[in-house]
């Protein structure tokens, strides 16, 4: 992986506002909080400095660094509970078969909505409706 060179303090910043999940336009703005310029401006501007060869290699190293420290992936979490389902851990109950199995379908999106029903009544639901 190539060695970030030289950057700025506010392209660092734009590079930490990206690792830290945020859109390329506020990660400019959070960078640059002095830029007068419109929002197409800015976008164009994010945009530009998202594709700078320096930043993208100082973010690829960072998120590099990021899965090396993960001390369990969620393909391995994955792994583990389907061993458990399928019986091949030795000394697995059937309970712990039944809540891997209940364990991996959350993590893969499987269970369905929890569904919540929320009541009101009395004085908040007279708030609510009366502002």
């Amino acid at each position: 992986m190539p060695r970030v060179k030289t950057m700025t303090a506010k392209m660092r910043a734009f590079a930490d506002g990206i690792l830290s999940g945020k859109e390329p336009s506020p990660a400019y703005v959070l960078a640059y909080p002095d830029c007068r310029a419109n929002k197409r401006t800015i976008a164009r501007k994010a945009h530009k400095l998202s594709n700078h060869p320096e930043i993208m290699a100082y973010i690829a190293q960072e998120r590099a660094k990021i899965a090396d420290e993960q001390l369990l992936t969620r393909k391995e979490a994955v792994g583990i509970l389907a061993k458990i389902a399928k019986g091949k851990d030795r000394g697995a109950t059937h309970r712990d078969k039944i809540a891997a199995v209940a364990q991996a379908s959350k993590m893969l999106g499987y269970d369905v909505p929890t569904k919540v029903e929320v009541k009101l009544e009395g004085s908040l639901l007279h708030k609510i409706r009366n502002g």
